[in-house]
């Protein structure tokens, strides 16, 4: 009968190593598609964000000086507020609420013929997009994960139905020639060291900025057509 014979120290070694390596490689896939999970949610939470922001402000927008057909908007249609050295611009939109009466952003009730009022700004410090009456009451939040808004807006003097000259900042000399609005939000995710290297550079009003605290962020633009002003 042969002699048994255990195993050595080599093939201890070598059966070690071999484990070793097939851990490694397994936890690296496991980071890998837990990243590539974290990633996925995040850009799929900014562009929800994006364009559910963008759906609220431009229904506000749009509506901007509608009023009833047998009197013109007796107010300010528009009132443009811009924000100092890149910080977050702002906007006022108002129109006369239609039949059957509204609900402003507050969630209150706006009868028939009386005005309704959006005041759209940034809170820079949530990282939201907030709303309120023109009231005074407190702002309400309208979208997570919104840094900066900023806003440009199109004169027709001439009611020609061309923009007269390129997107001008606020202020706007004479509100009732806007003809157009176009707002581009700065939207960013919400998990931290997402970003390669927690370092990400993009172009926000032409400007390239660079980010190292890891989070994504992705610009989201729309122009809105003033119904009730443009021709």
């Amino acid at each position: 009968m042969p002699r048994a014979r255990g195993v050595g120290l080599v093939e201890v070694m070598v059966g070690l190593t071999g484990g070793i390596l097939l851990l490694g490689a397994l936890a690296y896939l496991f980071l890998g598609s837990r990243q590539l999970s974290r990633t996925h949610s995040d850009v799929s939470r900014m562009q929800e964000s994006g364009r559910l922001a963008l759906e609220i402000l431009g229904g506000a927008i749009r509506q901007a000086g509608a009023s009833n057909a047998d009197k013109g908007f007796a107010g300010n249609v528009l009132v443009a507020t811009e924000g100092a050295s890149g910080a977050p611009d702002a906007i006022t939109v108002s129109y006369v609420a239609q039949e059957g009466g509204e609900v402003n952003c507050l969630g209150s009730a706006v009868a028939a013929g009386a005005t309704v009022t959006f005041v759209f700004a940034v809170d820079t410090a949530t990282r939201t997009l907030t709303c309120t009456d023109g009231s005074g009451a407190a702002a309400v939040v309208v979208m997570d994960n919104v840094e900066n808004m900023q806003i440009k807006y199109g004169i027709d003097a001439t009611r020609d139905g061309t923009i007269d000259a390129t997107y001008q900042s606020a202020p706007v000399a004479t509100p009732t020639q806007v003809a157009a609005v176009r707002v581009s939000l700065l939207v960013s995710g919400p998990t931290a060291n997402i970003a390669a290297n927690s370092k990400q550079t993009y172009t926000y009003e032409g400007v390239d900025v660079t980010k190292t605290d890891g989070l994504l962020r992705q610009v989201y633009t729309s122009t809105f057509t003033l119904r009730n002003q443009a021709k």
